[in-house]
């Protein structure tokens, strides 16, 4: 079983050293990326999907806590590995707010590493998915709803749910209540599982109504549930016909814009997302897929041309154009332009005089 591991430290030398310390170990353990800081490690989270996150604490421009929380908001089933120095270790116990249980001090023991990373292997339910529907529904029915919410055909989606509870009432004496209310949640996301869950309104819709259990729970009779399973599928239908609507507008251009005008401060991807009502995810697939660049590296990208630009310009200390360009530490900030120009500020200025 291969385990997708993203590892999160403003320490180059760390970073390499882990990546190919679980190479080395095992070819189940697959790092799928190695960012810098919280901001960067959010954007690899929402678009690679990682098993596990091992990530220092203290980094420039967003905390591995920081990063924690707002990734938990999108990849629930993430689990993390929280590295600490031994004067943080009390502080990182703060950690266990939101879940975490593994944490490893510096120097990292490689044993205690691989140790944490099966406990996290062992904790894992194989995930059944829609098994336990592939064994009581055709295949052909359940295609058919598929099909009828990709076109959102009203009509098509009422009879495929109609044939489905049909066969549903058919082994009614064989299924206790609670396999049938799981099985009407699983045939809710079944239905909507091709749908790109672009926008706030749509993960709040569903996880309103179908994740949680209790929407389902007081519901006994067949016909409540039948109408029930309809009535969100056809919400979800009218969400994402409301959404289309507005993707027509240049959602990037607008982002774009909004970027050029707040460089300087903390904007980061999830906020941005939130402010166009689009989830990070969505909004970071079209993001890349508009501009062939992640948000990330756009935002960095443009900043350091507002650098160059005041270090051409002006007489301002280098640490004064960090601030300016979004960036509260000056070392971190000589790092990022030096990896984007090849040369340090200074002598970026130096040679343009």
């Amino acid at each position: 079983m291969e385990i997708r591991i993203l590892i999160v430290d403003d320490e180059p030398e760390i970073s390499e050293g882990l990546a190919f310390m679980l190479s080395a170990r095992s070819q189940e353990y697959r790092v799928i990326g190695k960012a810098r800081d919280g901001l960067e490690g959010f954007d690899m989270a929402i678009e690679g999907h990682p098993d596990i996150v091992i990530t220092d604490i203290r980094m420039p421009q967003a905390s591995g806590l920081d990063m924690i929380r707002d990734i938990q908001a999108y990849e629930p089933r993430t689990e993390y590995i929280l590295i600490s120095g031994y004067a943080d270790f009390e502080y990182a116990k703060r950690a266990m707010e939101y879940g975490v249980q593994f944490f490893l001090t510096k120097p990292i023991d490689e044993e205690e590493l691989f140790a944490d990373i099966e406990k996290i292997r062992e904790k894992w339910i194989p995930q059944q998915d829609f098994a336990e529907m592939a064994d009581l529904f055709p295949e052909k029915l359940l295609q058919e709803l598929e099909e009828g919410m990709v076109l959102q055909n009203l009509d098509a989606v009422r009879k495929s749910v109609s044939g489905l509870f049909d066969i549903l009432r058919s082994h009614q004496a064989d299924l206790s209540r609670e396999n049938i209310r799981m099985l009407c949640l699983n045939l809710v996301l079944y239905g909507t599982r091709k749908y790109p869950y672009a926008s706030l309104r749509m993960n709040n819709y569903l996880g309103r109504n179908v994740l949680s259990s209790r929407s389902v729970s007081r519901i006994n009779s067949l016909e409540e549930l039948e109408n029930w399973v309809f009535n969100l599928l056809r919400g979800a239908g009218e969400i994402l016909e409301g959404e289309e609507a507005e993707d027509r507008r240049d959602l990037i251009g607008e982002a774009k814009a909004y970027i050029q005008e707040n460089y300087a401060r903390n904007i980061s991807l999830n906020e941005i997302a939130g402010r166009f009502y689009v989830n990070p995810f969505y909004f970071s697939q079209l993001f890349k897929k508009k501009t062939g660049t992640t948000y990330q590296k756009y935002l960095t990208e443009l900043r350091m041309k507002r650098a160059q630009a005041l270090l051409r310009q002006t007489d301002l200390k280098v640490y004064e154009i960090s601030e300016r360009v979004g960036y509260t530490d000056a070392n971190y900030f000589s790092k990022l332009f030096e990896r984007s120009t090849g040369k340090k500020p200074s002598a970026f200025r130096a040679e343009e005089v």
